[in-house]
């Protein structure tokens, strides 16, 4: 990723900047939305990861899930899981099956709280997504998946 002919930057090091530059966007708004309800990033985080539970048809995580998801230790999961239940976002709920069994689930309260948060930036990328044809969205969501599993499988070290 050096020069293109003719001596012009590659483009292809613009698209990892400007991700990156998106990436930093990404972490100040979420910080803003949730210092201004009194939450903090991992709280976000947190509520997301339930959000991506109950898509992929699990009605709920475990604190032990939660922490292995967020890598956060079970005492910092548990002061989040406090903070989260006292501001009416998270539920916890025994198992039918095994009543020592609990899980979190996210309530309906906090899906209006995260539609006010993220609705109207979600709305505005809408829009700015309608002056792609439906070939080019196609082209940034293909790139996008891949950019995401590159930084998956990526090793900070």
């Amino acid at each position: 990723m050096t020069s293109h002919p003719g001596g012009q930057p590659d483009p292809r090091l613009e698209v990892v900047r400007r991700l990156q530059a998106l990436t930093t966007e990404t972490l100040h708004f979420t910080d803003r939305a949730a210092a201004s309800r009194g939450l903090h990033r991992s709280d976000l985080q947190a509520l997301q990861a339930l959000v991506g539970a109950r898509e992929s048809g699990l009605e709920s995580l475990t604190p032990g899930e939660l922490a292995q998801v967020l890598t956060l230790s079970p005492s910092a999961t548990t002061t989040l899981i406090d903070r989260l239940e006292r501001a009416g976002h998270v539920e916890r709920r025994h198992d039918q099956r095994d009543r020592r069994r609990v899980g979190l689930a996210m309530t309906a309260h906090a899906g209006v709280e995260a539609r006010a948060m993220f609705g109207p930036m979600a709305s505005a990328m809408a829009t700015a997504l309608g002056e792609f044809d439906d070939d080019q969205v196609a082209t940034i969501l293909r790139f996008l998946a891949m950019a995401t599993e590159v930084v998956a499988q990526s090793d900070p070290g």
